[in-house]
């Protein structure tokens, strides 16, 4: 069993978590290295998601960089380009982590800069992908003698198309936010120095509106719709409709429309029985890293 300890008393070496009302913001926080990856910073940003998950207080997540970049991918000062900074066995690392699709509530990415390698891949396992009209995207691996990772070859093609995947991931060439929303990489670019702020703007438009167990369940069947068929999925789709219209929040959402009200939400995103708890993490409270 996961304990739910708050947000707000999660404290890391690499990053930054804090809430601004019913939205976290996980902020990479090792501006010197432009947010470069290391191990240890996979591991907290595993632990964050999880916290975030867990608490029901937060209705919506922002990933975004310190400083001037988003990340620019593995630090390769630190060793291995698999493993920086540890010995780890990265095969077991990431298939035990936490990641954006794991999280039961909306994770955006707000790409405040340049983003390479695992910094564009994190952020293709985000559900909203906010860019900086000038931030430049790559997926450089086959250029370094390695492969893309944490699934891209799955989700590029799936956001973006085949032809998009192929084109990015086989030359590892760069393209700018502008062109990573015509490609369809990214849903909206936007100036630099408007990048967090629009981010925000849709979580706490998702917190301020949308019922969490109804986001839970509408997010599991998007994920859930990338391999299914559709005669199966809106079979699923129908089930659940009903259930979730059967529960208080329905009639609640209904009643502050016609009220013209703000709703009060009783449903939670950690109950949502369509998901299980993500991860091996256990969340102790006052745990640091």
């Amino acid at each position: 069993m996961r304990a739910t300890a708050p947000v707000r008393q999660a404290r890391y070496e690499n990053l930054e978590l804090a809430t601004r009302g019913e939205v976290a913001v996980l902020k990479l926080a090792r501006p010197t290295r432009r947010n470069a990856w290391t191990m240890p910073m996979v591991h907290e940003t595993s632990h964050a998601l999880a916290a975030c998950d867990a608490d029901d207080a937060v209705r919506a997540v922002v990933i975004t960089g310190s400083g001037d970049s988003f990340s620019v991918g593995a630090d390769l000062s630190e060793g291995s380009i698999s493993s920086p900074g540890s010995d780890e066995d990265p095969i077991e690392v990431m298939r035990s982590i936490v990641t954006p699709r794991d999280v039961r509530k909306p994770v955006i990415a707000a790409i405040n800069g340049d983003a390479i390698g695992i910094g564009v891949t994190l952020s293709l396992l985000c559900d909203v992908r906010v860019i900086a009209r000038d931030a430049r995207l790559a997926t450089p691996m086959t250029r370094l003698g390695v492969i893309p990772e944490m699934g891209a070859h799955w989700s590029l093609a799936r956001i973006a198309g085949w032809g998009v995947a192929h084109d990015l991931l086989l030359t590892g060439r760069r393209i700018d936010g502008e062109e990573a929303v015509r490609l369809g990489v990214c849903g909206e670019a936007v100036d630099r120095d408007r990048v967090l702020e629009r981010a925000l703007e849709i979580a706490e438009d998702i917190a301020r509106h949308t019922a969490p167990r109804a986001v839970a369940v509408s997010k599991y069947l998007l994920q859930k719709a990338e391999w299914t068929g559709f005669t199966e999925l809106r079979a699923e789709e129908t089930e659940l409709f009903a259930r979730v219209a059967d529960e208080p929040d329905a009639e609640e959402g209904v009643a502050a429309f016609l009220e013209r009200r703000p709703p009060r939400w009783s449903g939670r995103a950690s109950a949502e029985p369509t998901w299980q708890a993500p991860g091996p993490h256990d969340i102790e409270e006052d745990e640091e890293f």
